[in-house]
């Protein structure tokens, strides 16, 4: 299981959502820290958690439920996001640098 930080930033970054075209555009884009994410995680309802980092980091250690889609392969991986848009999509990444 992933060590969850103090603080992590969860970025969406507008590249990625752009990448998946017009078509899946979401309403709203939030940065949340740990606390919040394990508050959403532990929450009822349906939520797509997304893991951004590449697939050997993900085969390394990920937080359970996450599914692996690296920026390169969103665009050919949309079809594994919710056709829902009313789903939050939480993407997570091992941060800038």
């Amino acid at each position: 299981m992933l060590k969850v930080e103090k603080k992590i930033n969860i970025i969406i970054s507008l590249a990625i959502l752009l990448m998946l075209g017009p078509s899946t555009a979401y309403a709203a884009i939030t940065v949340i820290d740990a606390e919040q994410l394990k508050t959403l995680l532990e929450g009822t309802g349906t939520k797509i958690l997304i893991d951004t980092r590449s697939r050997d980091e993900y085969r390394e250690a990920h937080i359970p439920s996450a599914v692996n889609i690296p920026p390169d392969r969103m665009h050919a991986e949309r079809k594994r996001l919710p056709k829902n848009k009313s789903i939050p999509l939480i993407f997570y990444c091992r941060g800038v640098g």
